[in-house]
């Protein structure tokens, strides 16, 4: 099938497989005995750390999906009952099982594919869950953190890593073609992240999981290189796709 993201660079498609809050003081009280007590002071309240909120909250809105192939992918709930995945994670199949983060466990009917963009959205019945919120692509800079979710092949279903966006030099662009029409980070996606969601540290969705290149990445100062379809580039079809 001719699905394949055509770059220069070997390139392996992810089919279906790491403050403190303001201190409140106690008033202080005296006692009926003669030795007044001190007035305490009340610890300052632990802040749950921002990747692990974005980790819970997404994925109460992150599915797993399974093809008869063993073809792993992921995806994400818009509009409550759509999910939305990588395109090539189905294969031309219509037969698959969408797994959410409790264990249900449904089918669905593709209603918009798009093998250009490597976008698909499924209507899936008897589903409804939060729906993610969309981000800004355009607005992430160099350096911000990204937390990928996925389904990875090997590896427990709802996993994820953590990466960062990597700013495209000239020589990435120009060894790498193609590239810049994506958003480039160094997250361990691996095979099954395919239409995985890509939030912010915001909580935000600002990409799909895609692809990853083989081979050494050195030259650009990371291990690993992972591309990322930027929400910005799709979110018009998913939107058009999700009937009210």
């Amino acid at each position: 099938m001719n699905r394949k993201i055509k770059l220069l660079a070997v390139l392996l498609l992810l089919p279906g497989s790491g403050c403190t809050a303001e201190k409140e003081t106690v008033p202080e009280v005296t006692p009926s005995s003669e030795t007044a007590a001190p007035a305490e002071t009340a610890k300052p309240a632990e802040t749950e750390d921002p990747a692990e909120s974005v980790y819970r909250r997404g994925m109460e809105m992150t599915v797993c999906i399974f093809t008869p192939g063993g073809n792993n992918g992921a995806g994400f709930v818009y509009g409550g009952s759509y999910v939305v995945t990588n395109d090539h994670v189905l294969y031309d199949t219509d037969v698959f099982t969408i797994r959410d983060a409790e264990g249900e466990e449904y089918t669905g009917e593709i209603v918009f594919s798009d093998p250009g963009d490597d976008i698909a959205v499924i209507k899936v019945e008897g589903m409804r869950r939060d729906s993610v919120t969309f981000g800004d692509s355009d607005a992430l800079a160099a350096v911000d953190e990204l937390l990928c979710r996925g389904n990875p092949a090997e590896g427990e279903p709802f996993s994820y890593c953590m990466g960062k966006l990597l700013e495209q030099s000239d020589q990435m662009k120009e060894t790498l073609k193609g590239i810049d029409a994506y958003l480039a980070s160094d997250a361990d996606i691996v095979s099954g992240y395919s239409g995985g969601p890509v939030f912010s540290l915001a909580g935000e969705l600002v990409g799909i999981s895609n692809a990853r290149y083989q081979g050494d990445m050195s030259a650009f100062g990371v291990d690993q290189l992972s591309l990322l379809i930027p929400i910005n580039r799709v979110r018009e079809k998913i939107e058009e796709a999700v009937q009210p």
